[in-house]
This record gives C-alpha cells, structure tokens and sequence, in this order.
C-alpha cells in the first residue's frame, strides 16, 4: 500500500530571519552587476537560475533554519545531509560558507522581484527595434524554474506560491512582452513586412501566445485597440495587423474585450 502523507508534514519553511550578527559573512548577490545594464540583467538572471537549480538558496535556508531551532522540510534536511566535507567552512558550530560561498543577504524572493522589476520595458513595443532573448527565453526559463525548484523555499507571509512573489503588474507585463515579441524585426528591412505573406504567420504565433497567457489579456484588459497602443509598427503593418486580428478573432469592433474572443 502507498504511504499515507503525514497531516502535519511540513510543506513550507517559515518565513527566514535574514538578519545576521555583524561576524556573519553573506554574499551580496547583486555585488559587481548593474541591472541598468542589459548584460548584467542577462547575467543576474542566468545565476539567479543557477543559484535555484544548485540548491543554493535551498542549502542556506536549511542552515538558518537549524541556527534558529525552526522544524526543517525534507528537502531541507537531505539539503543538510549533502553537505558532508565540512572543512574550513564550519566554525564555532555554524557554517559561515558553504563552497566557499556565504549565506546570501536577503531572501531568494527579494532577489528575483529586483531581478524582474528591470526585464520591464517600456512601452510602446517597437517592432523594428526587435525584442531581446531575455525575455523571449529567459522569462519563461525564470518561470518554469521557479515553479520547479522555489517551491521547497521559503514564503512571505501571505504568499501561497513561489509564483506569487513577482507583482502581478510585472508578471502580466512580462507575458505581454513574451507574446509581442512574435512581432519582433517587422519594419527592420523590406522583407520583414506583414505585406509578406510569409510574415503573416507572426499573427497567429501571437494570438496563439495571448490563448496561452488569457490571464494577462484579463488583467490587462486587453483590447485591439489597446494591444496597438501598447506597440509601434510602421504604418503600413499596422493596417495589416488590424484586419488580420480582427479576421483571426472575428472581433465586431477594436474596443471589444480580447478575453471574449481568446476562445
């Protein structure tokens, strides 16, 4: 017979103290980047990814946890478990590195909303400038992280999910970006034209991207005539993505709700 799941299994560690006595050496996760700059955004993200994967911020968390008599997780006691060659990295009964790391100074959450809070762009959307990688691949590479490995981590109080960490306004922002991305390099040279026909796939791959992120048009409040506010396109393009939109969605009018034709 399966085992039967504890009721009172621990499922998420309390809310961690990342208050440290002065002695205590952390690592400052941002030290060396400027996140004005797109490279060290790029950077940032790739080791936030990493520092997930890793179970660095897993490791750490289990660490404090025991320094503060808290009841560990499984993960966070096979965490614990792994580290076996303590070396010169554990002193007076604490850890103060752990492969020659520190503890970081603020929680994995705090992290990655500033992490997030710079992949906004401002708007509008100009297609003939095309979108970055980080966004059309290292967003959804965050997501599907953070889905699989910050749910052994620990939560703001009120926080339900790792997900849930990232202000919605930046979530839906980020999708919308995600998804106007299908509209990358369209003006950039004669051949990158919705009057191409074989550019026009773009609209569907769009419209396929909204399907996939309804939420965000919901929250948005999404519109055609609101979604071309949101974009700069030559204007030649931007007649052709009208009737092609409107002819994909059947759509009566540009003001309509895009969520009720998202079908």
């Amino acid at each position: 017979m399966p085992k039967k799941k504890h009721q009172n299994e621990i499922k998420h560690p309390y809310p961690i103290p990342f208050v440290h006595d002065r002695d205590v050496p952390t690592h400052d996760f941002f030290e060396n980047l400027d996140l004005n700059n797109s490279w060290d955004i790029e950077e940032a993200l790739n080791n936030f990814i990493y520092d997930l994967e890793s179970d660095y911020f897993l490791t750490w968390e289990a660490v404090i946890c025991e320094e503060e008599g808290f009841p560990l997780t499984k993960k966070q006691k096979k965490a614990l478990g792994n580290i076996v060659d303590f070396g010169d990295e554990w002193e007076d009964e604490r850890f103060f590195y752990i492969n020659e790391i520190p503890r970081p100074n603020e929680p994995w959450y705090e992290i990655a909303k500033k992490i997030v809070s710079h992949l906004v762009e401002k708007e509008p959307f100009d297609t003939t400038e095309g979108g970055r990688q980080i966004i059309f691949e290292g967003w959804p590479e965050l997501l599907e992280a953070l889905k699989k490995y910050a749910i052994h981590l620990s939560l703001p109080e009120t926080v339900r999910s790792p997900l849930e960490i990232i202000p919605p306004e930046i979530f839906h922002q980020l999708n919308l970006q995600l998804c106007l991305d299908w509209l990358s390099g369209l003006g950039q040279d004669d051949e990158l034209t919705l009057e191409n026909e074989e550019q026009q796939d773009r609209i569907e791959d769009l419209i396929m991207c909204l399907k996939e992120h309804k939420e965000t048009a919901k929250y948005l409040n999404l519109t055609l005539e609101t979604l071309l506010s949101k974009v700069k396109m030559p204007e030649n393009d931007e007649i052709i993505f009208k009737k092609l939109m409107t002819k994909h969605l059947s759509l009566p009018s540009e003001k309509v709700h895009l969520i009720d034709y998202l079908l």
